[in-house]
């Protein structure tokens, strides 16, 4: 399905580092799954976007960031719908 859009500005610190780099070089309408390791992630940015909208997301969320058995390693499939 659809995600929900994220607009932001490289570089002004408000999405994770990891799915940031990722994105760099992508063109309009170019798909990309990149795969960001925790520490450029959720367990050392915990406040960054891209943030789950409901509670069952933030419970997915939550079970792989704070599940000591897991590496903290999460999955972006992105769409870049613009680009200015």
């Amino acid at each position: 399905g659809e995600g929900t859009p994220l607009v932001f500005t490289v570089g002004d610190g408000t999405v994770l580092p990891g799915l940031e780099s990722g994105l760099i070089g992508m063109e309009k309408g170019a798909i990309r799954r990149i795969i960001v390791p925790g520490e450029v992630g959720y367990a050392a940015n915990p406040d960054l976007e891209p943030r789950p909208l409901t509670d069952v997301e933030k419970r997915a969320l939550d079970s792989v960031v704070k599940n000591p058995r897991r590496d903290q390693t999460v999955m972006f499939d992105v769409k870049v719908e613009r680009v200015r």
